[in-house]
């Protein structure tokens, strides 16, 4: 749905696109906000105590969602304050595109150098809950060599999911989508502030450039 932007450079746009240089920070996430009909609503406090409290925090499209982990654990967003976080969106039931960003995505996992992999967590949200059980999801990374200590696999209930696939656009609206077959296979890149800071084309991902820019990211100072 999105094509590669190169921050800080002139870049192309394309359908989809979502781009923004590193030294922005936060006018992306802003500008996003703003695509999808203005600032998301304030986030539970009681579920996310620790959450960044930035109006355009991108964890805030979460809101009211509660997620368990690939080990039936409740996910709490606020365990990814002050990580580098880069997200994606899958359904273990699919054969074509999930798999394969999967594995790109865990080979860029062990690719990181050792202190940057301690400060970089993927996140894997299921947008098919109905059949991605915490067990499914568990089955699907260990068969994708996944290093589960850095990634999460989260699910939730069928009307959070779907509340937050229609604010992230993660569905063309055309008529005769198949849901989740027809998802988006864009990846977003946050910051340990919680802003959106890229989201790039991941079909298939580029893996040299997101091994460059999660650096990039993790050495940028907070705001």
């Amino acid at each position: 749905m999105s094509n590669n932007c190169t921050s800080g450079l002139p870049h192309r746009r394309g359908p989809g696109s979502a781009c923004g240089g590193f030294a922005a920070k936060g006018l992306l996430a802003a500008l996003f906000v703003a695509a999808l009909g203005g600032p998301a609503v304030a986030a539970d406090k009681a579920a996310t105590p620790q959450l960044p409290r930035h109006a355009t925090s991108f964890y805030r499209n979460f809101t009211g969602m509660k997620l368990q982990d690939q080990d039936g654990r409740r996910f709490n967003l606020g365990q990814l304050s002050g990580r580098v976080v880069l997200v994606n969106f899958v359904y273990t039931g699919c054969s074509t595109a999930c798999p394969v960003q999967t594995r790109a995505l865990a080979e860029l996992q062990r690719q990181l150098p050792g202190q940057l992999r301690n400060q970089v967590h993927f996140l894997s949200v299921s947008i098919d809950p109905l059949s991605d059980t915490p067990q499914a999801l568990k089955d699907f990374a260990q068969r994708m060599g996944v290093d589960l200590k850095r990634w999460s696999f989260v699910t939730g209930k069928p009307e959070d999911t779907e509340r937050l696939a229609d604010k992230l656009r993660l569905f063309r609206s055309e008529p005769g989508v198949n849901r989740p077959a027809d998802h988006s296979t864009a990846l977003w890149l946050i910051d340990t502030q919680g802003q959106l800071r890229m989201r790039y084309s991941g079909n298939p991902p580029d893996t040299a450039r997101l091994l460059r820019e999660l650096s990039l990211v993790q050495q940028a100072p907070a705001s």
